[in-house]
């Protein structure tokens, strides 16, 4: 009896475990339209957003890493700066094993990045929360290494419902940087931490 029970157990567990994960797809970041497929995909898109449109999204295009002499599929993330006078860019991508959007290039600092992690992606539970450990190449500060935590706020299986979800990076244990984002279907980003202009 015992024997039958513990695998009735082992049999039901995945299913429990898995069962209330919902899927965050990339169009959802990049404020285009979501198919119901669950596949993560590089959709085509030139996307404007933000308070008076002044971020951009565009992609995917191939960009060659010069550290690693690697070709990766990116999408061109970019807003003027009034700070720096110009147009400042990043470069984004899939990483983690498809459980994240996140940075691999930043112009500000000419910072390289591996398994940078800034959007949730793939199947995520409501109020789940992850680390990763991205480590940066940065010409002014040189190499270091963050912990970044994503937890999920909000997340509802509705191709209506906004993703609200909190972004933590940490550095020797101290947090460096945090904030919540929340992204809607077909607006991408609408408020950093509650406020809508950014």
């Amino acid at each position: 009896m015992k024997k039958i029970l513990a695998v009735l157990i082992v049999l039901i567990l995945p299913i429990i475990s898995f069962a209330d994960e919902i899927f965050i797809p990339v169009e959802l970041w990049l404020g285009a339209n979501i198919s119901q497929s669950e596949k993560i995909v590089f959709p085509e898109v030139s996307f404007k957003f933000g308070y008076k449109e002044r971020h951009k999204i565009k992609g995917p295009i191939i960009w060659k890493n010069s550290k690693t002499n690697e070709n990766i599929k990116v999408y061109v993330r970019s807003r003027y700066s009034k700070k720096e006078d110009k147009e400042i860019s990043q470069l984004w991508t899939i990483t983690n094993n498809n459980q994240c959007l996140g940075r691999v290039f930043d112009d500000r600092g000419k910072r390289f990045i591996e398994n940078g992690c800034k959007f949730p992606i793939g199947f995520w539970k409501p109020g789940e929360s992850r680390s990763f450990t991205s480590n940066y190449f940065d010409e002014r500060k040189g190499n270091y290494k963050r912990i970044i935590t994503i937890t999920i706020l909000n997340l509802e299986n509705n191709d209506k419902s906004c993703l609200k979800f909190n972004w933590k990076s940490s550095q020797k244990g101290t947090v460096i940087d945090e904030n919540i984002y929340e992204y809607c279907p077909r607006k991408g980003l609408i408020k950093v931490n509650g406020k809508e202009k950014f």
